[in-house]
């Protein structure tokens, strides 16, 4: 059974989407095997903090448990901190969620490091956009993979998962750098990152054991990524660790 480790919850103000509700988040993951998936709610991610967490919430009791959740942190909001802090007391929390793109604050800045000593204390990792630099999406530019290295350094304990694994192939390229110099840090393949032989090169430069399946769930359909690797060039082993043991590990879900 597989673990989607980049999910979204919810409406978003940015994409159509047709059916956004749970019900059918689960038959698509009955379909394919997903045994649990983690998602940000978008609301959350929107500036509205408790109204996501609330609809994140309900939909962990709605699926008995299989969608988990990350607290999504912004920097800007000064009871961020306090709210995710709060959040990572529920059951369903086993991580948080930053988005320097959408904060439009870099990663390196100094309002992102209170986020990181929390998961340092929490013994939690951290998901966070990351992206190439973009001519026709400028604020993609604070979200830079290169940009991380400062609190990977700082915070060796704390795992950083690099969604999207930096989303183009400049991105790609400076993300498994990040991952090869330190060992904290984790590449996850969300998105509509459809490179071919991304996985392959991914898993040459970081390591089978630090490649993440996610989907971008519902914002994309999960059958784009589960099938790049499953097709992929690597060992039956390998591909375990990608979809399901990697995730189980980092997230504590034995």
């Amino acid at each position: 059974m597989i673990i989607d480790a980049h999910c979204h919850l919810g409406v978003s103000p940015q994409f159509f989407l047709p059916d956004a509700s749970v019900g059918t988040m689960l038959r698509v993951m009955d379909r394919l095997g997903i045994e649990r998936a983690i998602a940000a709610p978008m609301a959350s991610l929107s500036g509205q903090a408790e109204w996501g967490w609330r609809e994140g919430l309900q939909a962990y009791g709605e699926s008995g448990g299989r969608i988990l959740l990350y607290a999504v942190f912004d920097p800007l909001a000064p009871a961020s901190l306090d709210f995710v802090r709060r959040s990572l007391g529920e059951p369903a929390a086993v991580g948080i969620k930053i988005h320097p793109s959408l904060a439009q604050c870099p990663a390196d800045d100094d309002r992102w490091r209170p986020v990181w000593e929390l998961a340092a204390d929490r013994r939690v990792p951290i998901l966070s956009h990351s992206w190439s630099i973009s001519d026709y999406n400028p604020v993609q530019k604070y979200s830079q993979p290169a940009l991380f290295a400062r609190y990977v350094r700082e915070f060796p304990k704390v795992s950083l998962i690099l969604g999207h694994s930096g989303g183009r192939y400049e991105g790609h390229v400076a993300a498994a750098a990040l991952a090869r110099q330190h060992a904290n840090v984790f590449l996850d393949l969300a998105g509509d990152c459809y490179s071919l032989g991304l996985v392959e090169y991914l898993v040459a430069q970081a390591g089978a054991d630090r490649i993440l399946f996610g989907s971008d769930l519902t914002w994309i359909d999960p059958r784009t990524q589960l099938g790049m690797v499953l097709d992929a060039e690597l060992s039956d082993f390998d591909k375990v660790c990608i979809l399901r043991e990697n995730a189980l590990r980092l997230f504590c879900l034995r």
